[in-house]
Parts: structure tokens; C-alpha cells; sequence
């Protein structure tokens, strides 16, 4: 085992409630990293197969269907969520993968499927490449691209479908102290959510994220600046064309992080299938669930589901 401190679960914390989310028990505690930060996790469903999800904030309503004879492991991230806000300095990708790692370890997980959802399905395929021992299977939605290079060239659509004048005003207004932290929060999401779909008015299903502190842009501007800035030039093309862990790669057509990215992830590497989803944006789940939501229970149940292909390089 790796020097390191010792992990505890506050157990004080943990919690059985009823049919919380859905129909299904939910588990929820804390688990301290070796650097004193606690992360917030959620235990859904009962079940052998376990499969972890970050972005608990985001995912744990949308995607209980799949705990239906499974146990999902739904976290946040340091900084985000529910979970403790740490010194920046300690916010990066390499201290990203070091607490899921820990959070496996602390939970007595010794091997798990993982969804990772936007710039969490890089961040997990990243996993996936420095333990592949310790991951089965791997569905990464809405990815951001495997390549830096990449994700320059093709930039982010959605800014293009936001009124940017309004958004300017609101900010102007929380710089001035005209309107607090909170509120700044919901008001520019109120104006940019509708942006991640296709339909926009499916927006509201969104679970609201400023009612944490974390989510307020007072907060999550910093983070993602120490987080993104911590990627480098990456590239995980050679990386990820040596696992064979089987890998099920979701995009929306329409989402905001253009669809060849996803389609990077999957395009020449035999162990990957990629499915494409339309009409839909950033949140897949959300606007094709009658698609999603059997295509991955049948990839987590070890079969392809029929919707995906192969892609040539």
C-alpha cells in the first residue's frame, strides 16, 4: 500500500434513509483524503456490480435508473458539490484521480465500472489508464476531447447561443456588490443552462447547483482556472488505444462540446463503441432517455447495446 495517511469514513454521518431517490436506499457520508479534505459520496442501489459517478450535484437524480441491481457510488469532486473546498493549490487533475482512488480504497471498492460525464469523461478515461486493474467497464457521456490540440480547434458552441450582453450586465452587477454571491449564481444560470440542450426547455430539470456555495462563480471561476490550467498540452490518444477495458462513448449531436470529439474518443480503438444521440446537447440523459438509459444498463451488463459502432480510425 502507498504511503499515505489513513483513510476514515466519518461514520457519525452515515445516514439510511428510505426511498430517497426514487424507489432506491441512499447511503450518504463523507470520506476524508490523506490531505484532510472531506468528499462527499452517495451510495444508490443495492447490488455486486458497483459503478462510480462524480458530479453527485449534477447526476445522482438522473441517473438512479441505472441502480436497479447495482450499487452507483455518486461523489463531488473536491471544490464542487457537497463535498470540502481545499487551497487551490491542490486542485488539479493528478489530485483529481488520486481522491477518486481514495475514495475506492476507503469504500472497500476492488473493482468498479465509471461514468464519467464532460470534462469528468476525460478525467476518468485518465484513471483508466494509470489503474486499468481496477476498472471494468468505462462510459464516458458528453466527453470534452482526448486531445488539448483538440479541444482549442473545436472550442466550446455554446457561448455562440447566449445572450452575452445580459450575462456582462449580471456579472457587472455581483462585481459592484449590487447582488450577492448567490444570487449572481442563479440569475447567469437562469440565462446559460438552456444553452446545453437541444430543447431548451428542458433546462429546468437541471438540478439547481447554487444551492452550494461551491457552485457560485465567486468560486467555481478560481477552480476551474487552478483545474484547467493543470491539463497541459495533453494528448491520451496512445494512452487510451492500449487498455482494453471496454469503453461506451455517448454525445449529443447538438451538444455545445462538438460531437468529433466524443467520436475521437472512440474513432480506431477496438474496444470502444460510440453512440451518437439526436435531437440532443450536453445532457444526453435528459433528452433521450428512452435511447440512454437501455443502451447503457446493456453496456454495463457486458453486452454492446445494438445503437453503438465500431469507428474507423
Amino acid at each position: 500500500m502507498r504511503a499515505r495517511a489513513t483513510l476514515w469514513v466519518t461514520a457519525l454521518t452515515v445516514a439510511w434513509c428510505g426511498p430517497a431517490v426514487g424507489a432506491q436506499s441512499v447511503q450518504s457520508s463523507f470520506v476524508t483524503m490523506d490531505d484532510g479534505t472531506r468528499i462527499h459520496y452517495q451510495i444508490v442501489g443495492e447490488g455486486q456490480q458497483v459503478v462510480v459517478v462524480p458530479m453527485a450535484l449534477y447526476l445522482t437524480e438522473a441517473l438512479t435508473p441505472l441502480a436497479d441491481g447495482r450499487r452507483l457510488v455518486f461523489y463531488d469532486p473536491r471544490n464542487r458539490g457537497s463535498s470540502e473546498s481545499a487551497d487551490l493549490a491542490t486542485v488539479s487533475l493528478d489530485r483529481q484521480i488520486e481522491d477518486l482512488d481514495q475514495l475506492r480504497e476507503a469504500l472497500g471498492i476492488e473493482r468498479m465500472a465509471l461514468i464519467g460525464w464532460s470534462g469528468l469523461g476525460m478525467e476518468l478515461a485518465v484513471y483508466a489508464i494509470r489503474h486499468p486493474e481496477r476498472v471494468t467497464r468505462l462510459v464516458q457521456v458528453s466527453p470534452v476531447p482526448p486531445t488539448a490540440a483538440m479541444m482549442t480547434a473545436t472550442g466550446d458552441r455554446r457561448s455562440g447561443r447566449v445572450d452575452q450582453a445580459a450575462v456582462a450586465a449580471i456579472d457587472s452587477l455581483a462585481e459592484a456588490g449590487a447582488i450577492d454571491p448567490a444570487e449572481h449564481c442563479r440569475r447567469r444560470r437562469a440565462l446559460t443552462q438552456p444553452a446545453s440542450f437541444e430543447d431548451p426547455s428542458l433546462a429546468g430539470r437541471v438540478p439547481d447547483p447554487c444551492r452550494y456555495e461551491n457552485e457560485w462563480p465567486v468560486h467555481l471561476w478560481p477552480y476551474f482556472d487552478a483545474l484547467l490550467g493543470s491539463f497541459g498540452e495533453y494528448d491520451w490518444r496512445e494512452e487510451i488505444g492500449k487498455l482494453s477495458i471496454p469503453r461506451l462513448v455517448i454525445h449529443g449531436r447538438e451538444d455545445g462540446i462538438p460531437v468529433e470529439g466524443g467520436r475521437a474518443w472512440a474513432a480506431g480503438f477496438p474496444a470502444a463503441r460510440f453512440l451518437e444521440l439526436s435531437p440532443a446537447g450536453h445532457f444526453p440523459f435528459l433528452e433521450q432517455p428512452a435511447v440512454f438509459f437501455p443502451a447503457v444498463d446493456r453496456f454495463l451488463d457486458g453486452e454492446w447495446p445494438e445503437e453503438a459502432v465500431v469507428l474507423d480510425p
